[in-house]
């Protein structure tokens, strides 16, 4: 859970330091134009702020996660060397199946926004490929027998990659969403 707050606030300091640079620069290169005192706005201003855009839509998908997938988390860490007792982690696999459709449910609710729109088709296959992986596990969870989640953890390396395409584009790090929702 620490951890969880260390890295949203590191997050959250990086994009309030993007978005108060470009504040700046806005204000700064603005020019008057010859024809009277109308203000002409220049490129970079009337440019969307892509890595600015990229990293909150980037944090709303791992706070989304994260909203509802905490029995899930629970269940995947379990020691398997000390293992609860069977009631307690068939308790714990149901809790983790519904957690893994409800974390399905929301990142197919996730929109992507109007000015990440020349990305919008890798990151719609990127969140298409993340819902799968959840759907993928709470299939698994509710198979019988042993809980093998290989196929879906690599649909999720394979949505995480494409992520990292994103903010590489845009300017930015690459960051492992399974780590930050993975807690």
């Amino acid at each position: 859970m620490m951890k969880k707050l260390l890295l949203l606030i590191a997050s959250l300091s990086l994009v309030l330091a993007a978005c108060t640079e470009d504040k700046e620069d806005k204000e700064e290169k603005k020019v008057t134009t010859t024809v009277g005192t109308k203000s002409e706005e220049t490129a970079s201003e009337e440019k969307a702020n892509p890595a600015g855009d990229m990293m909150k839509f980037y944090l709303s998908i791992s706070q989304s996660i994260n909203a509802v997938d905490a029995d899930l988390n629970a269940f995947e860490n379990v020691d398997v060397e000390a293992p609860p007792e069977a009631a307690e982690l068939k308790k714990m696999r149901d809790a983790a199946k519904t957690a893994a459709a409800n974390t399905a449910v929301k990142v197919e609710e996730l929109e992507v926004p109007a000015e990440l729109k020349d990305h919008q088709e890798t990151i719609d296959s990127a969140l298409n490929k993340m819902q799968e992986a959840y759907t993928m596990k709470a299939d698994a969870l509710a198979a019988e027998g042993d809980v093998v989640l290989d196929e879906a953890n690599a649909k999720f390396e394979e949505a995480e990659a494409e992520l990292n395409e994103v903010l590489k584009e845009v300017g930015l790090a690459e960051s492992s969403i399974a780590s930050e929702v993975a807690q």
